[in-house]
């Protein structure tokens, strides 16, 4: 379905939002670790974008690495992270999601977006890390970045045997 996209209209926020942190443990849990928390709120600019807020400034982002480092990522983290991209964008509307940027694939890595319900596959520069870049970036609606009832409800009604803990 498609939805508004709401970008950095918002406001500057003090942390990550409540919504946001259950939706990362969440995803990081169901991945088995092939997903980590590679940053979400910080007070910034969009790399490559002077004077433009981020998106991770409001507290709904963040930005899932699937690079395997230390004890963090699995050695087979790419495919993990294709088959979540798939997960995540069939399932956005349930799960808040309003936009994924997976930076990896040539030439200038891809996004989905609530506002077309579908990924676009960039011909152009676009976006700062691709291609190679390996973390898929995730933003949350504020609804559901502030709510994490909402965000363990819908976890739980589309994988219902998984207990996070």
């Amino acid at each position: 379905m498609i939805r508004a996209y709401t970008g950095n209209k918002e406001k500057p926020a003090q942390r990550v939002r409540a919504g946001t942190k259950a939706f990362i443990d969440r995803v990081i849990f169901l991945s088995e670790g092939a997903l980590w928390n590679n940053g979400d709120f910080v007070l910034r600019d969009i790399r490559g974008k002077q004077g433009q807020m981020s998106v991770h400034s409001t507290g709904r982002a963040v930005d899932l690495s699937y690079r395997k480092m230390g004890n963090k990522g699995l050695s087979d983290g790419r495919q993990h992270a294709v088959k979540w991209a798939k997960i995540l964008s069939d399932h956005a509307d349930q799960l808040g999601i309003e936009m994924i940027i997976d930076y990896y694939p040539e030439p200038h890595g891809r996004a989905y977006r609530c506002d077309r319900d579908a990924w676009q596959n960039y011909t152009v520069h676009t976006v700062s890390g691709a291609p190679h870049g390996d973390w898929l970036h995730v933003e949350l609606s504020p609804h559901f970045a502030d709510n994490p009832a909402v965000v363990i409800a819908a976890f739980e009604s589309l994988f219902p045997a998984a207990q996070v803990a």
